[in-house]
């Protein structure tokens, strides 16, 4: 607590520091009026007494906040705003809401006639025919018309709980053959766009050279390809890594599970869109289905695998890997590679 005694101009009375504190916060003494204390040789202006320095602080702030609430523009006011926007925003929403409620309605009549038409269209031609022959009503089988020819199957599909994703080691040979697999395709893609761009500035396009998978990609290239990755993402650490995951990407960031969960989350519907067309030809199609994908540092899925035989090969296996390759996407990562299998399990309704 502060004992020092202060004087005041024409005033004989003692006061404490917190007498005059609160004369400050009242307005009645200001930074150019003056105040005498026993450590001091003369008299001082108040503004100028480190004593009260943080007083006028306060002070500064609480005038600062009367302005504000004066020119409406102090948090209280602001809130009661936004509030008040938040408010009429709602509003206006469950406007548009009802809207389109009503135009859904309008479309839902529109898809009912359009569905209908074709039935009505054949009944129609029904009694027509039962009128206008001579030998009688003929029958018009309706059993003709074929529903699962204009609609997908409807299957479930889920991921196994028990067994879960999981993420395996994988050789360096086998590596190595996954990224020159990968560089390969980029090289080609390159030489096809290059070809593409020579023959529209009429150029003649460079020979096509038949070489084998090895023998198109170097040692070198595969090194400054691999090393690539290492250099895509910085030393930050990002969550917990996955166990079990490729010894050759170590000493840098991997894939976490979260960021292998949120993708298969975001893309599911992709796989299920290839089970319900399946189903299409196939109603009994089912059981567990195992799919493998090797995921480069760059967040590319490099190679996509069916481990389940009976899937292999087939259309539902190639409209898979053409949807995982074009939509699915990993977060990047400071190594190499990750391969992670992924379990489901499909039922047909």
């Amino acid at each position: 607590m502060n004992e020092k005694i202060y004087r005041l101009p024409n005033d004989e009375r003692d006061y404490s520091f917190e007498e005059i504190a609160a004369l400050i916060l009242d307005g009645r003494l200001v930074k150019r009026s003056h105040i005498w204390e026993k450590s001091m040789t003369d008299w001082v202006r108040l503004g100028a007494c480190q004593d009260f320095t943080e007083i006028f602080k306060e002070y500064d702030l609480m005038a600062e906040e009367k302005v504000k609430q004066v020119l409406g523009t102090d948090d209280e006011t602001q809130k009661k705003r936004e509030l008040k926007q938040m408010m009429e925003d709602v509003g206006s929403e469950e406007q548009n809401i009802e809207v389109k409620k009503d135009n859904h309605f309008k479309w839902v009549i529109i898809a009912l006639l359009i569905i209908a038409a074709p039935v009505v269209f054949f009944r129609g031609y029904q009694l027509f025919i039962q009128k206008n022959t001579e030998d009688g009503p003929q029958e018009v089988k309706f059993d003709d018309i074929n529903i699962e020819d204009i609609r997908f199957g409807s299957g479930v599909m889920k991921i196994d709980d028990i067994k879960g994703i999981t993420v395996k080691k994988v050789a360096k040979k086998e590596e190595d053959l996954i990224l020159k697999e990968l560089l390969l395709e980029i090289k080609k893609e390159n030489e096809a766009i290059e070809n593409e761009e020579a023959a529209a500035s009429a150029e003649k396009p460079k020979e096509k050279k038949n070489i084998g998978l090895f023998d198109s990609v170097t040692d070198e290239e595969l090194d400054a390809f691999r090393n690539s990755f290492m250099k895509k993402v910085g030393s930050k650490t990002v969550g917990t890594k996955v166990k079990n995951e490729s010894s050759f990407a170590s000493g840098g960031e991997e894939l976490t599970q979260k960021q292998i969960n949120e993708v298969v989350k975001n893309n599911y519907s992709s796989i299920k869109y290839c089970y319900d067309k399946a189903l299409k030809s196939n109603e009994g199609i089912g059981g567990k289905m195992e799919i493998t994908l090797h995921i480069i540092g760059s967040g590319q899925v490099a190679k996509v695998i069916n481990e389940t035989p009976k899937f292999k090969g087939t259309e539902m296996d190639r409209c898979i890997t053409e949807q995982i390759k074009k939509k699915w996407k990993f977060p990047p990562f400071n190594g190499t590679l990750s391969t992670v299998t992924i379990p489901f399990l499909l039922s047909a309704q």
